[in-house]
């Protein structure tokens, strides 16, 4: 049986569920009455009433098991940003969802658009797996100097260069003539508010 849902219904399940998908619980009534711009809780009380009775918001039935995932600040998608090395918070992330169970990882939130045809937008969170190496094409976080940013790495006369990729002309690959390390590389993006893919 197809189940319907309407439209102010179906913003209540898109907000329930990307909050869910960053912090592994549903949100409080509190939190969607702000989101959404409802008057009063019982409004979204109604709505919340309605998605449970069709079965929508039983995200917790088989549940992941979630890591906790620090988010340490800020990274360049476009003109290299100062690192922040202080964790701003935590995100809960499905294990099963990781390439490895045994690596390190963290969250930097992308900034800038150097990076927006290969799926990173201004404010995602970029899953980095923490490591000192990485190979031709891999979308990498590159520290040079006090500054970090995420582009591609590719190679140019045996040189290591980074790659945008991106609709905006105004970035350029950069050969990389200075000293630098390889941080990790980007295994996945969160859309925060949005949704969360792989």
């Amino acid at each position: 049986m197809k189940i319907t849902v309407t439209q102010e219904q179906e913003k209540v399940l898109h907000a329930a569920r990307a909050y869910y998908n960053l912090h592994g619980k549903l949100p409080t009534l509190a939190f969607l009455q702000s989101k959404l711009g409802y008057h009063y809780p019982s409004a979204v009380q109604h709505h919340i009433v309605a998605l449970r009775e069709k079965g929508l918001l039983d995200f917790e039935t088989n549940r992941e098991k979630l890591r906790d995932i620090p988010l340490v600040g800020n990274v360049s998608c476009g003109p290299a940003l100062l690192a922040e090395e202080n964790i701003d918070t935590y995100v809960a992330y499905p294990e099963a969802r990781l390439r490895s169970k045994s690596a390190l990882y963290f969250f930097l939130r992308a900034s800038g658009d150097s990076m927006n045809r290969a799926g990173v937008d201004d404010g995602d969170y970029l899953l980095v797996r923490q490591q000192q190496e990485a190979g031709k094409n891999d979308k990498v976080i590159v520290l040079i100097g006090d500054e970090a940013t995420c582009k591609y790495l590719s190679f140019e006369d045996g040189l290591p260069a980074l790659t945008p990729s991106s609709d905006n002309p105004l970035h350029k690959k950069r050969i990389l003539l200075e000293d630098f390390s390889v941080l990790g590389v980007v295994e996945g993006v969160i859309k925060p508010e949005r949704r969360a893919h792989v």
